[in-house]
């Protein structure tokens, strides 16, 4: 399933919330080099979906703080 993401880096506290529009808010420590941001918010995203970080990939946005996420769900 694809999800739009809107990721906020260098923040205190780490968060996963639903905002307004329907876009996932995630806040994190990390900072934006390297894809260190991009890694920790597959991981607070794993969590939130209970599901392992490899089953999340940024389809698109990969450089931007805006992105679509696919999550592939666990199978039953």
């Amino acid at each position: 399933m694809e999800y739009r993401v809107k990721i906020t880096t260098g923040k205190k506290k780490e968060s996963v919330a639903v905002g307004r529009d329907g876009r996932l808010l995630v806040s994190v420590q990390a900072p934006r080099e390297k894809g260190k941001a991009n890694e920790r918010m597959r991981e607070l995203l794993a969590q939130y979906f209970t599901v392992s970080p490899d089953a999340i990939t940024i389809r698109r946005g990969q450089m931007s703080s805006s992105k679509v996420i696919f999550v592939k769900q666990k199978s039953a």
